[in-house]
């Protein structure tokens, strides 16, 4: 037994050894946050909330995090939401020059755009003013602040001010549930000629699936119809996580989804 202790803490220091045995005692399933800590822990000494890879490699993040900090890790690797990033990119070949995000958060995809010259013109919407604040300061920590616009709550009137002239528009909708409200047909009849991202959240509001379903039907009139997920998690390409364990890496590299996640894609019948 007491070779066995030896061997864990050589493996794991001293420090995870007792967090795992404190959560034994305890009857405490911590050990998804430990491994969390653990590599958040590295990145952050190693980059400093600077994003090593991807697209939006160089973009700093202040270090007041207002989200999650687990999201900083896929952040930092670049691969935060990267199906979606992919997409965006795509849009952006295709011709849209603006990026609306709606839910914006602290500012990642948003200021990200601008940042990487993706997009030359970004307007956040995100309703909380501790995010607001979060997505200023990280413009202007990124020098971009004269290309991304921030704005409160989304609705049909500011929307229609936007998406009144002939730019070509790509929209992120992340509104965590509230999504089935606001893409009403009105709505989705303005947003006809965007490319359109919307992450679905049905459990999250009564009768959900029944609403989604009635939103995707809706989209048909005027949009190609897409669902996509994350397909893949490669935490093994990352040499900063080779000290983890196999499950630790796994962990890391998750984005602490409680379900198998879809995104609607809607891209302009008329495009």
């Amino acid at each position: 037994m007491i070779s066995r202790i030896a061997r864990v803490i050589k493996r794991d220091g001293i420090s995870l050894f007792f967090i795992r045995m404190l959560a034994r005692i305890l009857r405490v399933d911590i050990g998804y946050q430990a491994a969390k800590n653990k590599a958040w822990k590295i990145l952050e000494e190693k980059y400093d909330h600077v994003i090593a890879y991807g697209p939006f490699k160089g973009m700093k993040l202040s270090d007041d995090i207002w989200w999650s900090k687990n999201d900083r890790i896929t952040q930092t690797l670049g691969i935060y939401e990267e199906h979606v990033l992919e997409r965006l990119k795509e849009f952006s070949e295709q011709g849209a020059s603006r990026f609306i995000d709606i839910g914006a958060a602290d500012g990642y995809f948003a200021i990200g755009m601008a940042f990487s010259k993706i997009y030359s013109k970004v307007v956040a919407f995100e309703i909380e003013p501790g995010g607001q604040k979060r997505i200023s300061d990280n413009s202007a920590i990124n020098r971009c602040e004269d290309l991304v616009s921030v704005f409160g709550e989304a609705d049909y009137s500011s929307l229609k001010n936007l998406l009144s002239g002939d730019l070509k528009t790509s929209i992120l909708v992340d509104i965590e549930g509230a999504e089935y409200q606001l893409l009403d047909e009105e709505m989705l009849s303005l947003m006809s000629n965007c490319y359109l991202i919307c992450e679905l959240h049905p459990w999250l509001v009564d009768d959900g699936y029944q609403l989604q379903g009635k939103l995707i039907e809706r989209a048909k009139k005027n949009f190609n119809v897409e669902l996509i997920k994350r397909e893949n998690y490669a935490p093994n390409i990352f040499p900063e996580l080779d000290d983890l364990s196999d499950e630790e890496r796994l962990i890391a590299v998750g984005e602490g989804r409680g379900k198998n996640m879809q995104w609607l894609v809607l891209t302009p019948i008329h495009s």
